[in-house]
């Protein structure tokens, strides 16, 4: 077992230094400060498990406020906290995250030295300390924490030299996972340039269109394919031969089933049901579990599945997804998006996530509670130009591979992932030590 002692954060941080800070409060930060550029505010709903995560709706602040206030500066190390709402949420801030700003819904740990604030911050995540800031959070509706909270929370304590060397182990996973995470942002960033270009632009089209004899990254067949005209429609000018078809019909979209109370059971019972929150990057232990025989074969999914979300929260609600974690069963606000070909799968997805943007305008403008949903009507009125077979094929030629090597890599993400919940409270509890953990990671179990 671990030679460790078991003590309070409050407790810690009064013996050994550190501070709490909250957010500011009121007049202090006013939203008329916020800004399109500048520095980050975290609040709630940047914390993610673990990592702080930007969105598109995070406000920002510029040097006037972090200036008048740099008391509210976040540091490499901090751990940040929600203050209302997901409270068994926290995240420590990153090398490249520091200097960012803390907001009015989040709460600063600031840890002493004899302290690796890594190793906290991953003992912050075990599912006993989770349930622990859910059981303990105060009011019944919406969750909070404060500082008097924070101060009791259970923290284990062991050498210093034990908690680095579990925190490397562990952070070895969590580097790599990050790793893939922004090699896969990066493809997806040029498959959806190579998208824009030929179906939204039509680049290559006005290419041949002017004389050329090739587009750069397009095979020669596919070029060769392309008309060499416009003709107009009720989507404006596209290639001579190419289909002007709704969103709708590009694909099929199936809803998820309804699920009650009464259809989840014990995960030892049956499979996950994908729901908004099982979309989210990072969050993990959130998924309930279905036995249901009821569902038809439709509402199954598999790993490899498209999955869009036409409603829910700001960070998920419209965006589409390549499901990577086996069996699940499909809850509604979810649509299952089914193609005939893998050259279709590769050009829809890409369309969707294209059209993210025009659906949270159409989504928007319905002045619905939030972000609002995307109705079956919205994606019939939505107009795409759809390309010829040749075309289509070509795209997936070039984008094949860059849409597996993204998918690979997220998938190569959940293993590790899983990995890194196992041998967290192994190792914290001295049930695995630290060259077992070594010895597990270099084997790949």
């Amino acid at each position: 077992m671990l030679t460790d002692t078991t003590t309070t954060l409050g407790a810690l941080l009064d013996t050994h230094g550190g501070d709490i800070k909250t957010g500011p409060f009121g007049t202090k930060l006013k939203a008329a400060e916020y800004t399109p550029t500048g520095v980050p505010v975290i609040s709630v709903g940047e914390v993610g498990y673990g990592r702080l995560r930007l969105h598109e709706k995070t406000p920002r602040v510029d040097t006037s406020v972090t200036n008048r206030m740099p008391e509210y500066l976040l540091r490499y190390g901090d751990i940040v906290f929600g203050r209302k709402g997901a409270v068994d949420r926290s995240a420590r801030v990153q090398r490249d995250q520091d200097g960012w700003f803390l907001g009015s819904d989040g709460i600063r740990v600031r840890l002493p030295s004899n302290c690796d604030s890594a190793f906290i911050a991953y003992q912050l995540q075990v599912p006993a300390h989770r349930d622990w800031m859910l059981q303990h959070a105060a009011g019944s509706t919406m969750p909070s924490l404060n500082e008097g909270i924070i101060r009791r929370i259970p923290i284990l304590l062991p050498s210093l030299e034990e908690q680095r060397a579990i925190a490397a182990v562990l952070g070895s996973l969590d580097d790599k996972i990050e790793q893939n995470r922004r090699t896969g942002s990066k493809l997806e960033g040029l498959a959806r340039g190579v998208f824009k270009a030929w179906f939204v632009d039509f680049e290559p089209v006005k290419a041949k269109a002017a004389g050329a004899t090739a587009f750069p990254g397009m095979p020669p067949e596919t070029f060769a394919a392309l008309p060499t005209r416009f003709t107009n429609s009720d989507l404006g000018p596209v290639p001579q031969g190419w289909e002007v078809r709704s969103l709708y019909s590009a694909a099929t979209f199936i809803n998820g089933a309804a699920f009650k109370s009464s259809h989840f059971c014990d995960a030892s019972s049956g499979i996950p049901v994908v729901k908004i929150a099982e979309l989210k990057a990072g969050i993990t232990g959130q998924t309930k579990h279905s036995s249901r025989t009821d569902l038809d074969s439709r509402y199954r999914i598999d790993t490899g599945e498209i999955l869009y979300s036409w409603s829910g929260s700001p960070d998920t609600s419209l965006d589409t997804f390549i499901w990577t974690k086996g069996p699940g069963l499909l809850n509604q606000h979810i649509f299952r998006v089914v193609t005939e070909s893998e050259s279709q799968k590769v050009f829809v997805y890409y369309l969707l996530k294209h059209l993210k943007q025009d659906l949270i305008e159409i989504a928007r403008n319905k002045q619905t509670t939030g972000l609002g949903h995307v109705t079956v009507g919205d994606m019939q009125r939505l107009l795409l130009a759809w390309p010829d077979p040749k075309t289509l094929n070509g795209f997936r030629e070039v984008i094949g591979p860059v849409f597996a090597a993204a998918f690979n890599g997220l998938l190569e993400s959940e293993t590790l992932a899983a990995l890194r919940d196992y041998l967290l409270p192994r190792l914290l509890t001295g049930r695995v030590r630290v060259g077992e953990a070594v010895d597990k990671i270099g084997r790949g179990a």
